[in-house]
This record gives structure tokens, C-alpha cells and sequence, in this order.
């Protein structure tokens, strides 16, 4: 009881300092804590960010809408229960991204040719 109460205070004051928070707290076969409260989400600054990972058991903020993502007083509550499968996409892309940069810096236009410049502290 004194560690939760504890843990709750120590959340509410960092909650007015941040942008984002990422909340994972699963117990299995059980509802997920709470650990944001619409008071902690309503001191946040506008524009941030609540990522709740535990949303298919309810969510880790008392606000999160499962399967959802919405804004409440300027803070945004994402709160997808598919969230791994959305995942692949975005991960597909900035790997194709850093790919063809890699192959677009390897290329030497003016030489016609392709090389990977040892030198060059990225490689």
C-alpha cells in the first residue's frame, strides 16, 4: 500500500515535466493497474503523449479508451490493442529508408561506379 502510494506521487509529479509516457504494467488473467489518473493526464503539458502498452487489459491510465486513440485537455491517449501488428509497417519503411541511403551515399555518380568508402565513419 505505502509503495503503490509511493509510486503514484512519484508519477504525478514526473507526469508535469514530460512529453510522452510509455506505460507495459500487465499482470496476467487480471485487469491492469492504474497508474496514470485524469488528474496526472489533465497536469500534463499540451501536446503530450500517453503510449499505453497495456491497453488490451484495460490500460495503465484511467483515461485510455482500448482500441483507441483520442485527445483529452491537449494530451493524446493512444490506446491500440493491435499495436504490434502496426508496427511492421513503420519498421519496414525506416529500414528501407536507411537502405537506400546507405546505397545512394555508396554510389559515385561522377565515376559511374559503386563503392563503399571505408573511410566514411557510418560504414
Amino acid at each position: 500500500e505505502a509503495y503503490t502510494k509511493a509510486q503514484l506521487e512519484l508519477n504525478a509529479q514526473q507526469a508535469k515535466e514530460v512529453d510522452i509516457i510509455i506505460t507495459t504494467a500487465l499482470i496476467p488473467n487480471r485487469v491492469a493497474p492504474i497508474l496514470i489518473t485524469k488528474e496526472m493526464v489533465e497536469s500534463m503539458k499540451p501536446g503530450s503523449v500517453i503510449v499505453d502498452l497495456a491497453a488490451e487489459a484495460g490500460g495503465n491510465c484511467e483515461l485510455t479508451k482500448p482500441g483507441m486513440k483520442y485527445v483529452h485537455n491537449g494530451v493524446t491517449i493512444i490506446g491500440y490493442t493491435d499495436l504490434p501488428s502496426r508496427l511492421a509497417t513503420q519498421a519496414s519503411t525506416l529500414y528501407n529508408n536507411n537502405i537506400t541511403a546507405f546505397l545512394t551515399q555508396s554510389l559515385h555518380v561522377s565515376k559511374n561506379e559503386f563503392g563503399i568508402m571505408l573511410e566514411d565513419e557510418v560504414v
